[in-house]
């Protein structure tokens, strides 16, 4: 069972959370009333997925998100924010976590929200498990390090948003497998993508066949 860890120092929001999530039967739901506490419990047992409040006493929830992909980079961490902090959970998403949703949270946006961080979990274990298959091609991404987790924490934040992507890198380093993965996990993996040899297309061509 996927098993979460939910953190913020108001207990009424903890109950609320734990009770939504709990009753799907999908999950196994902690609590954590602060960041410290947070980090005594990351530590001292595994947890699939983080939801985590940005606005807590004694340590933030930026600092807590810092030390918890320090300790385990596969972590999910999902920011919970009110409007006032957005910003800091736009900050977090960049530093690593996986979304934010804002308070009041909404308990159908957030159970869709994990729903889609388990099947994020279950890619990264599949990268950690030393030869990860991101779609049914025979390309393979692999790679078991922290920056690879990285890599790969990146590349399921951009399959979820609907803009162009720049991927640079030199020869032989992995874009168009990047690609790939970004294309078959975002919401048009059911079209076809299309690898296309810029080099060889004549410059005064490339925009009209782009």
């Amino acid at each position: 069972m996927f098993k979460l860890l939910v953190v913020d120092d108001d207990s009424g929001l903890r109950l609320s959370v734990r009770s939504t999530l709990g009753s799907t039967g999908k999950f196994e739901v902690d609590e954590a009333f602060d960041g410290l506490n947070a980090l005594e419990k990351v530590k001292a047992e595994h947890y699939n997925a983080v939801l985590l409040d940005v606005d807590m006493p004694r340590l933030s929830g930026l600092e807590t998100l810092k030390t918890i992909k320090e300790h385990d980079p596969s972590i999910i961490v999902i920011i919970m924010t009110a409007y006032a902090t957005i910003d800091d959970a736009v900050t977090a998403v960049r530093d690593g976590a996986y979304d934010y949703v804002s308070k009041p949270v909404n308990s159908e946006v957030l159970v869709e929200m994990v729903d889609k961080a388990i099947k994020a979990h279950n890619l990264i274990s599949d990268v950690a498990g030393s030869a990860p298959v991101l779609h049914e091609a025979d390309r393979k991404i692999i790679g078991n390090t922290a920056q690879m987790q990285k890599v790969f924490n990146i590349i399921l934040r951009l399959s979820k948003v609907e803009t162009p992507v720049l991927i640079r890198g030199a020869s032989g380093t992995g874009k168009e497998l990047v690609a790939r993965a970004i294309h078959y996990n975002s919401g048009h993996k059911e079209g076809k993508f299309v690898a296309i040899n810029c080099s060889a297309i004549p410059e005064n061509l490339f925009e009209s066949e782009l």
